[in-house]
């Protein structure tokens, strides 16, 4: 059975990490966590930067490891943009939607039936 490159290996560990970074963003963003995680992220950024520095002869490694940045590059940038939103007091892309986003409709006044001894 072929054993795992060094690359494969990094690959794994970058996609694993990546995992636990978005988990623990899903868990601040819910209040979870008191603080955003920073050395998770800084971690994750490390791999990124080492595995780009390599040459990645083959297909199925550039591939993934391609699908991997783009992945992290597209997460890095909602979660900035919940956070900016979350220091500014507004609602982001992780805040609570409002249930009905159409204007409510006036209530309708009940008929008023004319009494029994009145006569239409």
């Amino acid at each position: 059975m072929n054993e795992p490159t060094s690359v494969e290996r990094e690959l794994t560990i970058l996609e694993s990490e990546l995992r636990r970074l978005e988990a623990e963003y899903n868990q601040y963003f819910a209040g979870r966590l008191p603080r955003p995680p920073v050395e998770t992220r800084r971690r994750v950024t490390g791999l990124v930067r080492q595995l780009d520095r390599q040459r990645l002869s083959n297909y199925a490694e550039r591939f993934r490891f391609s699908t991997l940045q783009s992945r992290f590059q597209k997460s890095i940038e909602l979660w900035d943009r919940g956070l900016r939103a979350r220091e500014e007091g507004r609602p982001g892309p992780f805040g609570a939607r409002p249930a009905a986003t159409a204007t409510p409709s006036p209530r309708r006044q009940p008929e008023s039936k004319p009494d029994e001894g009145e006569k239409p």
